[in-house]
């Protein structure tokens, strides 16, 4: 929509502060109402040697976009009039432009309100959708067009929020339409110092990278506060990502009723690993954002299978209450990691019954084994269970780990000696008879 400048005018109360909301570095932004309907208006600065034509090309083009995390332009204005203007202490009579641009009106406010220089003060699941929505919104303005609208000036003051804390990416008056296949060499433009990746800085290069390298920052400051991209540069990756996750959750555990511990350590460690390949000094190393999209949609299928996972198991797992067996370590196995070496560690099975119990290890056999994997146990006896990782040829990055250990305990009725152990568990598992206690499994190192 085209919008006259009087009708501008007179929705903001000609531009009266009492409208204003907000100022960036290229104009003035108004709260004002149209149609019913609550706008932003962004006033922009004087803009020496901008081509109207340009101008009106790009915004048209820019009018076009639509998705739910990119802030919708509803319409713009530029005329020229004839003012008195200050020049040099004399007053003149001079033909200016007056550009305007109008918004969707954001209730939330900008996400930079949110990051203090220890932490983001949102809770974790809007933290995630934020960074969840920011990635999708900067996908779309990437591969959904025509051409690609490098956003590049990716930064908190530039992810809105709305009254359901959706993210939205605004400001995308530094866009440029480019082609997809090619990086280009540009002028210098207004970035925001501490979001503009090196090649920008020293060559002025922009491709698809600079807006993912801006993003990651802005990751990197939701996870870890203001400081966090300055600490990361003083850690390995390893350590930063153990580091972050471990303040999260710390953070949650804290919270009354928090019981998602496995599934948001998933999501918390894969956002800053991304974040950590996004802000690469080598442009090449880092992902394009469609690349960060499909990963998180992958993340969030296989947290959809461990969801569906868990409630087959509790099914299948009496309360805590009625545990027959306890096993020792309680939280998770560790095995100390050395590249193309096996490495072991022992387990301690508990019969906390008077009564036989029958016990069954499950684990990827193609990785590990363990001896003995299924057995019976006299009453209030104990067991001892050798599990071993096989020689590793590679090395998992930043070490971690996604696998699991299982063991299973059931009553019998005596020790049977040689038994099916595999018809047994399945028909205990029927009659919802079966223990089951999980372990995640670690890798360490010796420098840790």
């Amino acid at each position: 929509m085209d919008f006259k400048l009087h009708v501008i005018e007179a929705i903001t109360d000609k531009f009266g502060e009492d409208r204003k909301v907000g100022s960036g570095g290229y104009g003035d932004v108004y709260r004002a109402t149209y149609e019913g309907e609550e706008i932003a208006v962004k006033k922009l600065h004087q803009l020496q040697g901008l081509d109207d034509k340009q101008f009106d090309s790009e915004f048209r083009n820019l009018r076009k976009v639509r998705h739910q995390n990119v802030v919708r332009l509803i319409g713009y204005c530029h005329e020229s009039r004839n003012k008195y203007m200050d020049h040099n202490g004399e007053l003149i009579f001079a033909k200016i432009m007056e550009r305007v641009l109008c918004f969707e009106y954001m209730e939330g406010g900008s996400l930079d309100k949110h990051i203090t220089d220890g932490s983001c003060e949102l809770d974790w699941p809007i933290c995630y959708k934020v960074i969840k929505g920011a990635c999708e919104g900067l996908n779309h303005l990437h591969t959904a067009q025509e051409k690609p609208i490098f956003h590049l000036d990716i930064k908190p003051a530039n992810i809105l929020l709305d009254k359901s804390m959706t993210p939205k990416i605004a400001d995308l008056g530094l866009s440029k339409l480019v082609s997809s296949t090619l990086t280009h060499k540009t002028e210098i433009v207004k970035g925001t110092q501490g979001y503009m990746p090196p090649e920008y800085v020293d060559n002025g290069f922009v491709s698809n990278k600079f807006d993912v390298f801006s993003l990651g920052v802005v990751i990197i400051k939701m996870m870890a506060g203001n400081m966090g991209y300055f600490r990361c540069a003083e850690k390995s990756p390893k350590d930063f990502i153990e580091h972050v996750t471990e303040n999260w959750m710390k953070r949650l555990h804290a919270e009354p009723g928090y019981s998602s511990h496995e599934t948001d350590i998933l999501r918390v460690s894969t956002s800053v690993e991304i974040a950590l390949r996004c802000v690469d000094k080598d442009r090449k190393k880092r992902p394009c954002i469609n690349d960060v999209v499909l990963e998180l949609e992958k993340l969030e299928a296989k947290i959809k299978e461990m969801s569906l996972a868990s409630d087959v198991q509790k099914d299948l797992t009496r309360s805590c209450d009625t545990n027959i067996m306890s096993v020792d370590p309680t939280m998770e196995l560790r095995f100390l990691f050395e590249q193309g070496k096996e490495a072991s560690c022992c387990l301690q099975l508990t019969n906390k019954t008077g009564g036989f119990i029958a016990f069954n290890i499950e684990i990827n056999p193609n990785k590990y084994r363990a001896r003995p994997s299924q057995g019976t146990m006299p009453p209030c006896s104990r067991r001892y269970v050798v599990v071993t990782l096989s020689a590793q040829e590679a090395v998992p990055p930043y070490m971690r780990c996604e696998d699991m250990l299982l063991v299973q305990s059931t009553n019998i009725t005596q020790d049977l000696g040689e038994m099916n152990y595999q018809k047994l568990f399945e028909t205990a598992m029927t009659n919802k008879g079966v223990d089951v206690v999980q372990l995640p499994i670690v890798y360490v190192t010796l420098d840790q």
